[in-house]
């Protein structure tokens, strides 16, 4: 069975480039280790990057960065990322989340 673990944010405004390297950051800041890595051609060690796309619901239109990673965030870890991310996106309406697809 796949497992997809993750941690995305969610907001209604699209980010600019320099606020989804910030959101990226903080995530590896908190959990480095669980960040899926992949190889290049060399087989060099190389990060992999968030993953942006839109959807919509009732409310409308939403932009989603979504980071895969190793291994699924813990509680701790979850509210160190949720409050680095608060206080830096103070203008920013969003929510953050980690879960697991199966």
């Amino acid at each position: 069975m796949f497992y997809k673990h993750f941690a995305r944010m969610l907001t209604r405004d699209e980010l600019s480039d320099q606020d989804v390297m910030v959101y990226y950051d903080i995530v590896q800041s908190v959990v480095a280790t669980k960040l899926v890595k992949a190889y290049d051609d060399d087989k060099k060690i190389v990060g992999v990057e968030v993953m942006a796309y839109t959807s919509e619901d009732e409310e409308g239109d939403m932009w989603i960065y979504e980071i895969v990673l190793d291994e699924e965030i813990d509680a701790d870890e979850g509210d160190a990322i949720s409050e680095q991310l608060f206080d830096e996106f103070d203008d920013v309406k969003f929510t953050f989340e980690a879960s697991v697809e199966v």
